[in-house]
C-alpha cells in the first residue's frame, strides 16, 4: 500500500480520477492537523463502484488546508474502481470484497490489506473512523451502526438523519466498532444520485473542523431502523430487471424498486415476478441469529413475490451483478422504527 504525507498538489493531480491511475494501488494519506495529539481516521472507496467520499476527500486535499486533528485516510479499492469503465466495478475481479476482509482469515490480497489497515489504525489511534459509501441504487443518505450508542448517533449526524441498528456480521469495517474508536458506515445516496456529492462533502466538512463530533446536538431526530435482514439470491439464480417477468429468469424485479427505498411499503408491495423456481428455490432471508425468516418478510401470490408485511426496505440494488454477489435488498420491520429526540 502507497503512503502519502501531506501530499502536494503535485502528487493528487488535477482530478481524482487522475490521481487514481498514477497511484494505481491502494493509498494511506496522512494530514497533519491544528492539533497534533488527536486523530481521525476516514475510509473511502471500499468499493470501487462507490466514488462520492473519494470526490469529496480529493476536492477538499487540493485546498491544502489543514484540518482540526490529525486524519489518516484509506482508499483502498484503487485497482477496481481505475478498470474501465471507470467506477464500474465494485470488486477487482475473482477477489473477495474488501468490506467482508476485516476479520481473519487475512489469507488472501483484500484479507492482507485489511489487515493493514487495522494495524495502521492500530498504531495512529484514532479517536473515531468513518467509511463512506454509495448504494448502488437510487436511495436517501443513511448511516449504519452494529449497536446503538451517542457517539455512532452523532457521528451518523454529521451526514445525515437516518441510522440502521443491524446485528449482522458480515466482516465489515464497522464491526471493529468499538467504546474508544466508534466506526460507522455512512451510506452518501445512490451512486448516480445527483446529491450524494453534496452529502459526502458537507459531511466531511463538519468532520474535519467540528471540535466535537461524538455528542449529539440537542434536539437533533434520530430516526433508527433496528435488526434488518437480507434478502439474498441463492447459487446459480438468473435475475433480470424489467417492467414484467421475462422468461428463463428465475425472478424478475420492476425496474423502479429502488424507489421504495426507506420509504415505508405495506403488505403486498411487488418484489418481482417468480419462474419456476418458486421464491425459496432460489431466495434466502437469514436474521443474525441463521434463523430463517422469509415467511415473515415476503410471500408469495401465485408467480408474485410480495411483501407479507408492512417493511422498510433499503440498499435496493438495480445490478444484476451486486444482487448476485452481495443481495437484492435489506428489510426491516416497521415496528422497529423509532425517533430519538435529544
Amino acid at each position: 500500500m502507497k503512503k502519502l504525507f501531506n501530499p502536494t498538489a503535485a502528487e493528487l493531480k488535477n482530478t481524482p480520477e487522475a490521481f487514481l491511475r498514477e497511484i494505481s494501488e491502494a493509498v494511506m494519506i496522512f494530514i497533519e492537523g491544528e492539533s497534533t495529539d488527536r486523530t481521525r481516521g476516514l475510509v473511502t472507496l471500499l468499493h470501487g463502484n462507490e466514488p462520492s467520499g473519494l470526490l469529496a476527500l480529493h476536492k477538499w486535499l487540493l485546498r491544502a488546508e489543514k484540518p482540526l486533528c490529525n486524519l489518516i485516510c484509506f482508499i483502498p479499492s484503487v485497482p477496481a474502481a481505475i478498470l474501465e469503465p471507470m467506477f464500474r466495478n465494485r470488486v477487482y475481479p475473482g477477489q473477495r470484497d474488501m468490506n467482508r476482509c476485516f476479520f481473519p482469515p487475512y489469507d488472501d490480497l483484500p484479507g492482507a490489506l485489511a489487515e493493514e489497515i487495522l494495524e495502521l489504525f492500530e498504531e495512529y489511534k484514532p479517536e473515531c473512523i468513518l467509511d463512506i459509501h454509495n448504494t448502488s441504487g437510487h436511495s436517501p443518505d443513511f448511516g449504519v451502526v452494529t449497536y446503538e450508542s451517542r457517539e455512532h448517533e452523532a457521528l451518523v449526524s454529521l451526514f445525515c438523519d437516518r441510522m440502521v441498528v443491524t446485528d449482522l456480521r458480515l466482516g465489515a469495517l464497522m464491526e471493529r466498532s468499538v467504546r474508544r474508536c466508534p466506526v460507522v458506515t455512512i451510506e452518501c445516496g445512490g451512486v448516480d444520485d445527483a446529491g450524494s456529492a453534496a452529502v459526502a462533502w458537507n459531511g466531511l466538512q463538519k468532520y474535519f473542523y467540528q471540535e466535537d463530533v461524538m455528542t449529539l446536538e440537542h434536539g437533533h431526530h434520530m430516526d433508527l431502523y433496528r435488526h434488518p435482514v437480507r434478502l439474498e439470491l441463492k447459487p446459480k439464480t438468473v435475475i433480470a430487471y424489467a417492467d414484467s417477468y421475462v422468461i428463463g429468469t428465475d425472478i424478475t424485479v420492476p425496474t423502479t424498486l429502488d424507489r421504495c427505498n426507506f420509504g415505508t411499503v405495506e403488505r403486498g408491495q411487488l418484489i418481482g415476478w417468480m419462474g419456476s423456481r418458486m421464491g425459496r428455490d432460489c431466495l434466502r432471508a437469514h436474521d443474525a441469529n441463521g434463523e430463517d425468516v422469509f415467511e415473515r418478510f415476503f410471500e408469495l401470490r401465485g408467480n408474485q413475490l410480495m411483501t407479507a408485511q408492512p417493511l422498510k426496505l433499503f440498499m435496493i440494488t438495480t445490478r444484476p451483478d451486486i444482487a448476485i454477489g452481495d443481495c437484492l435488498l435489506y428489510a426491516a420491520e416497521e415496528r422497529e422504527h423509532q425517533v430519538v429526540d435529544t
